[in-house]
């Protein structure tokens, strides 16, 4: 018997009576029986392949068959902007078979929360800090809320399973489980992952329900990449409106600050121009998604807000400026096209350098040879841990620290830590009173109600650092954010200050520090903010792509006449330098360069490491490192032949005590030596730099 007709009659009718369906897709099918076995999956498919529909189907056909209470099913998104788009489409899925659904974050109102809350509905919308949220603010409501709870959607959930966001969920799901006495079942959506068995284990936790991976497979996706050499913003404008002009368009780029200077660029070439970003306001964003999917004429430049599988329709082409820094990305990214059927996905790469090239040339040669990179989870989250302890004092309203892995320890990422490690940081924790110990239960203590509580319980509802922005007003209405950075270090000019934001100009007015805004007047032009973010440090694989990319000379079809001869310049000066299975250290005129192609997290602990042995600072890219002081090729080979003695852990977290990482905001609770790992694991997690030095013999390539 297939899915569809295992599905309640209720269902069965609605999707051919009022979907006009006459058969599922075949992960549809896929995902019907593992879902109605009571299987937990992950559940792969292209984006627009149908995977909200091959989860959300069976979980409301179980509902009806069990005539399950509300709150049945949660359906967990990673951005409020994918919840927001969902909605209308979960609910109408709801609705034709008489059943209800509710979004809760952020933005909606109090107001709307206290009716839910009195009526509860079969599906709730929800981002892992709203969940926090109710957990913490409101346990009553919580364990009768959640009293029926059987299964728990999770979109997107390679977007959660490489940071601490990820750690936080499953430590959820865990808490979650406790309040609802059963196994929840936990179904993952992915579109692009390098290894889904992985994070099906990730996200099984103490679940003892089987596990089975949904990957139906098929025919092999046509895509069709144009990459060309630009030569400034300028020139990918008037590239990009070549394209655009009559068409619907995403226009990719990797900052929000480069999305705001292309997008003035791009303005006033024949094409319909928004911007879309995390720092333009909700309002705008809306906007832009809703004018976009009914506009024939128009782009949205944005980040990769939009690559998430916010639904705005049918594209004509995706622009990527510059080439993006995962396969991931790509995928997702040109998956937005090619949606109907008998059409291609396609993606056009503007390149501004020859790196860029190189990038994308790599990136292309990757994705033809079927690889993506694998999502691997933080290793060593304590902060996290302690994020959870502090969470349960207030859920709990008092926990005994024996009961602590009672509640959270099935969390994959968390089963590292046993009760002797949990009780270092926690006495640590009431050392610093950040927490108090009375009577057998932990509570917030003096330090910890300054830091986490009263004003402060926000800091509790997210395990992430938010940077501290200013909402940026025209009047009463909300034009986006800004970093308070950007506005302090000109606050002397201020009345000459003018940015853009949200794809137009802005001259403050002026700045409330207290309440955190600032108000604005249109302006004529104005100089793009600057908004601080980690830099893209590339993956060892890829680096080695585009390392094989100037050995071989094989390109991708599709590059321009001048991106191939770029390219082959660029593979000129490389001559001699890139020998399989070498790393080259090059003796030149311009000084010493080591050629490692290894990636930007391995490069920075090599470089560590040279200094380590007695070769000065050195500075570290993606494909190379060079000294900032003047060393000699002989001294420089003797210390790299050394680092094979390395202690690279050591070195990492040596590293992150000295300020190149942190724990995030939760490092006041951690012992030193529990901080610094996290730190390390933070910013160098996955650089395999002992297996990298295995694998690579260096060699000195000129004198």
């Amino acid at each position: 018997m297939s899915s569809f007709h295992r599905f309640h009659p209720n269902l069965r009718h609605a999707i051919v009576h009022d979907l006009g369906w006459r058969e599922l897709r075949p992960v549809q099918e896929a995902a019907g029986e593992a879902v109605l076995d009571g299987d937990n999956c992950v559940v792969l498919a292209p984006t627009a392949g149908g995977k909200t529909e091959a989860a959300i189907f069976p979980v409301l056909s179980k509902i009806l068959e069990d005539e399950q209470a509300p709150v049945a099913a949660l359906y967990v998104c990673p951005i409020r902007a994918l919840l927001n788009n969902q909605e209308e489409r979960i609910r109408q899925y709801a609705r034709m078979v008489g059943l209800e659904s509710f979004k809760w974050h952020g933005d909606v109102s109090a107001a709307r929360k206290k009716v839910f809350l009195g009526d509860p509905k079969h599906v709730l919308l929800i981002t892992p800090e709203s969940l926090e949220v109710i957990l913490i603010s409101q346990k009553a409501e919580a364990a009768r809320l959640f009293a029926g709870l059987s299964t728990v959607i999770i979109d997107e959930i390679h977007a959660f399973a490489g940071d601490d966001r990820g750690v936080h969920l499953t430590a959820l799901l865990e808490r979650l489980s406790a309040f609802c006495k059963r196994d929840l079942q936990r179904i993952g959506l992915s579109a692009t992952v390098g290894n889904p068995d992985e994070i099906g284990r990730w996200v099984q936790g103490s679940s003892q329900r089987p596990y089975r991976r949904v990957d139906p497979g098929g025919g092999k996706a046509q895509r069709a990449f144009v990459i060309d050499r630009v030569s400034d913003d300028l020139h990918a404008a008037r590239s990009a409106a070549n394209i655009c002009v009559g068409k619907k368009s995403l226009v990719f780029v990797e900052s929000r600050s480069q999305a705001e200077r292309f997008a003035a660029a791009l303005a006033g070439r024949g094409v319909e121009v928004f911007v879309h970003h995390s720092a333009v306001s909700r309002e705008d964003r809306e906007r832009a998604e809703k004018q976009f999917t009914n506009g024939t004429n128009t782009a949205i430049v944005c980040t990769s807000t939009m690559e998430l599988g916010i639904d705005v329709g049918d594209l004509d082409h995706v622009i990527q400026l510059d080439a993006p820094s995962t396969v991931a990305s790509l995928l997702q990214r040109m998956g937005r096209t090619g949606r109907r059927p008998g059409t291609t996905s396609n993606c056009a790469i503007l390149c501004r350098t020859s790196e860029s090239l190189l990038q994308a040339a790599a990136l292309v040669r990757l994705v033809e040879q079927g690889w993506v990179e694998d999502v691997r989870p933080p290793s060593w989250p304590a902060h996290v841990l302690a994020h959870q302890v502090l969470a349960l004092c207030l859920q709990q309203g008092g926990v005994s620290r024996h009961r602590i892995l009672a509640w959270i320890g099935g969390a994959v990422p968390l089963a590292g830590f046993d009760q002797a490690v949990l009780d270092q940081l926690i006495d640590t924790m009431v050392a610093r009173e950040i927490l108090h110990e009375g009577d057998g239960l932990l509570t917030l203590g003096r330090q910890g109600e300054k830091l986490y509580g009263r004003q402060n319980f926000f800091e509790l509802y997210a395990v992430f650092d938010v940077a501290k922005v200013i909402r940026v007003l025209h009047g009463a209405t909300d034009v986006g954010s800004v970093q308070a950075s950007f506005l302090r270090i000109r606050v002397k000019s201020l009345d000459e200050l003018c940015f853009r934001l949200g794809g137009r100009a802005w001259q403050v007015r002026s700045v409330d520090w207290k309440k955190g805004t600032c108000q604005v007047a249109p302006a004529g032009e104005g100089r793009i903010p600057v908004w601080l973010g980690t830099p893209h440090f590339l993956g060892q694989r890829l680096c080695q792509e585009m390392k094989a990319v100037l050995r071989d000379g094989a390109l991708p079809a599709g590059m321009s006449d001048a991106a191939r001869a770029d390219i082959l310049e660029l593979a000129e000066s490389y001559e001699g330098l890139v020998g399989e299975g070498e790393a080259a250290l090059e003796d030149s005129t311009d000084g010493i360069r080591w050629h490692t192609f290894a990636g930007g997290a391995i490069n920075r602990l090599l470089a560590a490491g040279l200094e380590k042995r007695g070769a000065g600072k050195w500075v570290a890219g993606n494909l190379s490192l060079h000294p900032r002081d003047d060393v000699g090729a002989a001294q420089a080979m003797a210390a790299i032949r050394e680092l094979a003695t390395v202690d690279w852990a050591a070195v990492a977290a040596e590293l992150a005590a000295g300020g190149e990482a942190g724990a995030g905001k939760f490092e006041a609770c951690l012992p030193a030596d529990m901080a610094a790992q996290v730190a390390a694991d933070r910013a160098y997690g996955g650089a395999e730099v002992e297996g990298w030095l295995r694998a690579t013999r260096a060699s000195l390539s000129r004198g």
